[in-house]
Protein backbone atom coordinates (compact mmCIF):
# COMPACT_ATOMS: atom_id res chain seq x y z
CA UNK A 1 0.00 0.00 0.00
CA UNK A 2 0.97 3.44 -1.09
CA UNK A 3 0.55 5.81 1.78
CA UNK A 4 0.18 9.58 0.81
CA UNK A 5 -0.27 12.40 2.98
CA UNK A 6 -0.68 16.13 1.26
CA UNK A 7 -0.70 18.81 3.63
CA UNK A 8 -2.61 22.33 2.46
CA UNK A 9 -3.08 25.02 4.17
CA UNK A 10 -6.71 26.95 4.66
CA UNK A 11 -5.87 29.01 1.90
CA UNK A 12 -5.62 25.69 -0.67
CA UNK A 13 -1.91 25.98 -0.98
CA UNK A 14 0.23 22.62 -1.01
CA UNK A 15 2.16 22.77 2.23
CA UNK A 16 4.24 19.42 2.25
CA UNK A 17 3.71 15.69 1.26
CA UNK A 18 4.77 12.29 2.14
CA UNK A 19 4.51 9.17 0.60
CA UNK A 20 5.74 6.03 2.04
CA UNK A 21 5.45 2.17 0.69
CA UNK A 22 4.95 0.38 -2.46
CA UNK A 23 1.78 -0.53 -4.26
CA UNK A 24 3.04 -3.75 -4.11
CA UNK A 25 4.20 -6.48 -7.58
CA UNK A 26 7.70 -5.95 -8.57
CA UNK A 27 9.42 -2.52 -8.38
CA UNK A 28 8.92 -0.58 -11.18
CA UNK A 29 6.28 -2.34 -13.12
CA UNK A 30 2.52 -1.07 -11.15
CA UNK A 31 1.21 1.60 -12.72
CA UNK A 32 -0.48 3.11 -9.76
CA UNK A 33 3.10 3.35 -8.22
CA UNK A 34 4.05 4.88 -11.35
CA UNK A 35 1.59 7.35 -11.67
CA UNK A 36 2.05 8.59 -7.90
CA UNK A 37 6.01 9.14 -8.22
CA UNK A 38 5.41 10.67 -11.73
CA UNK A 39 2.95 13.03 -9.90
CA UNK A 40 4.85 13.94 -6.43
CA UNK A 41 8.17 14.06 -8.65
CA UNK A 42 7.18 16.62 -10.80
CA UNK A 43 5.57 18.41 -8.30
CA UNK A 44 8.96 18.70 -6.14
CA UNK A 45 10.49 19.38 -9.79
CA UNK A 46 8.33 22.54 -10.73
CA UNK A 47 8.10 23.60 -6.77
CA UNK A 48 11.90 23.23 -6.75
CA UNK A 49 12.02 25.38 -9.74
CA UNK A 50 9.95 28.18 -8.81
CA UNK A 51 12.03 28.25 -5.45
CA UNK A 52 9.40 27.34 -3.16
CA UNK A 53 10.59 24.10 -1.71
CA UNK A 54 12.21 24.42 2.02
CA UNK A 55 13.16 21.21 2.16
CA UNK A 56 12.63 17.58 1.32
CA UNK A 57 13.95 13.39 1.65
CA UNK A 58 13.74 10.76 -0.58
CA UNK A 59 14.35 7.79 1.20
CA UNK A 60 14.65 4.30 0.77
CA UNK A 61 12.60 3.23 -2.39
CA UNK A 62 9.12 4.27 -2.42
CA UNK A 63 9.79 7.13 0.75
CA UNK A 64 9.87 10.68 -0.34
CA UNK A 65 8.81 14.31 1.43
CA UNK A 66 8.71 17.93 0.54
CA UNK A 67 7.95 21.22 2.88
CA UNK A 68 7.36 24.15 1.03
CA UNK A 69 7.78 27.90 2.25
CA UNK A 70 5.45 30.83 2.10
CA UNK A 71 8.16 33.16 0.60
CA UNK A 72 5.94 35.75 -0.05
CA UNK A 73 6.75 36.45 -3.35
CA UNK A 74 3.56 36.51 -4.91
CA UNK A 75 3.09 32.51 -6.29
CA UNK A 76 0.09 31.91 -4.16
CA UNK A 77 -2.36 31.55 -7.58
CA UNK A 78 0.26 29.54 -9.19
CA UNK A 79 0.70 27.43 -6.10
CA UNK A 80 -2.82 27.20 -5.99
CA UNK A 81 -2.95 25.44 -9.36
CA UNK A 82 0.19 23.36 -8.81
CA UNK A 83 -2.31 21.93 -5.14
CA UNK A 84 -5.43 21.98 -7.03
CA UNK A 85 -3.61 19.28 -9.70
CA UNK A 86 -1.90 17.61 -7.55
CA UNK A 87 -4.80 16.98 -5.01
CA UNK A 88 -6.85 15.85 -8.22
CA UNK A 89 -4.58 13.67 -9.83
CA UNK A 90 -4.06 11.64 -6.36
CA UNK A 91 -7.42 11.39 -5.40
CA UNK A 92 -8.25 10.32 -8.96
CA UNK A 93 -5.67 7.46 -8.37
CA UNK A 94 -7.41 6.42 -5.32
CA UNK A 95 -10.45 6.12 -6.81
CA UNK A 96 -9.58 3.72 -9.33
CA UNK A 97 -6.48 1.53 -7.19
CA UNK A 98 -8.38 1.77 -3.84
CA UNK A 99 -6.28 -1.40 -2.49
CA UNK A 100 -3.17 0.13 -3.56
CA UNK A 101 -3.34 3.94 -2.35
CA UNK A 102 -4.41 5.38 0.89
CA UNK A 103 -4.16 9.22 0.29
CA UNK A 104 -4.73 11.77 3.24
CA UNK A 105 -5.43 15.33 2.75
CA UNK A 106 -4.23 17.13 6.25
CA UNK A 107 -5.70 21.11 6.54
CA UNK A 108 -2.31 23.06 8.05
CA UNK A 109 -2.46 26.12 10.53
CA UNK A 110 -1.03 28.46 8.32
Amino acid sequence: MLRILLQVSRDQLLRGFKAQGHTGGDLGRNIACAAATALLRTTGRVCTARGVVAGGSKGPPGDMAMVLRDDGEGRGEWLRGVTDFLVRGMSDLQTEFPDQIALRVEMTED
